[in-house]
């Protein structure tokens, strides 16, 4: 994959997210070459804070070395179809990030359709990773283990969100979070009664293919993104098959 430019677009549903279901995101740069782009659904529902979490999501991009774009936003502080549409058809990335449909957050939900309908409105094959935090998704297919060196990072970056982090500090429980992951990830996707992996921590995702309106399976079984070359190789199969 030396050479080409690889891009991966996250639609993080509030400023945050990025930080908390980044690790795939993180490795895919890191590891793979990847520019990764977060642009942010919305900046939240209280007017006031929205300067500030601007503020804060750029602290955390520039942590993690993600790219920022916000797009136009409606009434309700939410970026339009349109804009996403045009955004999508310009950056034309690889893999798009959205939440998976029944999180468990209204505007999780909300940005998760959407994304589909923007891709949907696009046209082509598309590589979706869902992400979880609010409700576990049903059907993973994904675990990614993170290093000690991720965790402190995506640590770091969600340190930026101080405004939300002095309502309830759940930075301090994301390794916990991840662990947990790990636990439901060795089942889930290791399949009933399978060994536990020998790394601790870990964020669970489900990949799929979007194409002409429908969803399409990305493998037949669950996939073990462990090593630098599980990720090359789950890499390679959506630029190979993309």
């Amino acid at each position: 994959m030396a050479g080409m430019k690889k891009r991966a677009l996250m639609l993080a549903p509030h400023p945050d997210d990025e930080s908390l279901t980044g690790l795939l995101a993180l490795r895919l740069q890191d590891e793979c070459g990847y520019e990764v782009w977060v642009t942010p659904f919305s900046l939240g529902s209280l007017r006031a804070r929205r300067g500030e979490r601007k503020g804060e999501l750029r602290a955390a991009c520039e942590r993690l070395g993600f790219r920022l774009k916000f797009l136009a936003a409606d009434g309700g502080g939410r970026v339009t179809g349109e804009g996403l549409a045009g955004w999508l058809g310009e950056l034309r990335p690889e893999i798009l990030f959205v939440p998976h449909a029944k999180d468990g957050h209204a505007t999780h939900r909300a940005a998760h359709r959407a994304g589909v309908a923007a891709l949907d409105a696009a046209g082509g094959r598309q590589a979706v990773v869902e992400t979880e935090y609010w409700h576990p998704l049903e059907r993973p297919n994904l675990m990614v283990a993170a290093g000690r060196g991720h965790l402190a990072r995506l640590r770091e970056a969600l340190a930026c969100h101080r405004g939300e982090l002095a309502r309830h500090d759940y930075s301090a429980s994301l390794a916990a979070w991840m662990r947990d992951n790990t636990r439901r990830g060795a089942e889930r996707i290791g399949g009933a009664g399978a060994a536990a992996p020998k790394f601790r921590h870990s964020t669970l995702y489900r990949a799929r293919w979007r194409e002409g309106g429908r969803w399409g399976a990305m493998f037949r079984e669950g996939r073990v993104i462990g090593s630098r070359q599980d990720l090359n190789d789950w890499a390679g199969l959506i630029l190979q098959s993309g």
